[in-house]
């Protein structure tokens, strides 16, 4: 099976019938004048007949043969309501993780705990697919990328509440410094009537002018922004790469594939 598309997906099922104990002369095989007969279905509650078709094969000297393929598309409905929207909320709350103030004290264990609901979210996911190593379904490879995801944040988490543990005794970073200086002119730019205060006067060194302007906090502050900003083009950009190429999938061409004579 080719789970590449799961669960907007086509299946096929190839029959292949041929007399190996009566030459040509003695049976021939020929379709139906409709091709493949679908007056006793019944309809699938998880499967769609999409394509039946019949061919038959060429003649070998002993007998010919007749093949049927069958194309199935499944019903995503289902997978897409206990599947596909636990994982986007999942991976909506994944990224608010940065929403949360640092003197909250909840964020490393929010953060934990949505890795752990997405590592569940993988068993579900694997569990319902089929053991295949030929292909790799799109759904798994973005709740792969989510999981790598929701282990960085964890992370980054842990950093920033450690950074904001820091006193004025720690310089701060050049980098973080410039980055600050960037966000501060653009606010000041779009907002000119506003102009912050100072906080304390500039005296001595490079480190020292630049932990009187900026405190610790207000660095965490910034880069719980920037890195809300990152996590959530990601989260976009990987959506749509894996779930639209998923839905606008088509049923192989059954010509092309129909299997050859049996050896």
């Amino acid at each position: 099976m080719d789970i590449t598309n799961f669960p907007f997906d086509y299946q096929t099922c190839y029959l292949t019938f041929k007399a190996w104990s009566y030459s040509n002369d003695e049976v021939e095989l020929k379709c139906g004048a409709n091709g493949t007969g679908m007056l006793f279905y019944e309809s699938n509650p998880g499967w769609d007949v999409t394509d039946p078709l019949c061919t038959v094969g060429e003649n070998f000297g002993l007998s010919q043969q007749i093949s049927f393929s069958l194309t199935v598309r499944r019903k995503p409905l289902y997978l897409m309501l206990s599947v596909i929207f636990p994982i986007m909320t999942l991976a909506i709350l994944n990224i608010c993780v940065f929403l949360l103030p640092t003197d909250s004290g909840e964020k490393a264990s929010y953060s934990i705990s949505v890795f752990l609901a997405f590592a569940v979210c993988l068993t579900i996911v694997f569990s319902s697919l089929s053991q295949n190593s030929n292909s790799v379904a799109l759904i798994a490879v973005f709740l792969i990328i989510q999981t790598t995801c929701s282990t960085l944040t964890t992370v980054l988490t842990l950093a920033l509440v450690r950074i904001s543990s820091f006193d004025e005794t720690v310089t701060i970073p050049r980098l973080f410094v410039f980055v600050m200086r960037c966000l501060k002119c653009k606010r000041c730019s779009k907002a000119p009537m506003i102009v912050p205060t100072q906080r304390r006067a500039s005296e001595g060194s490079m480190s020292d002018e630049t932990s009187t302007y900026y405190s610790w906090k207000e660095v965490v502050n910034v880069l719980d922004v920037v890195l809300f900003l990152l996590f959530a083009c990601i989260l976009v950009a990987t959506s749509l790469g894996c779930f639209l190429s998923a839905m606008n999938s088509k049923p192989p061409d059954l010509q092309t594939n129909m299997p050859t004579e049996e050896r």
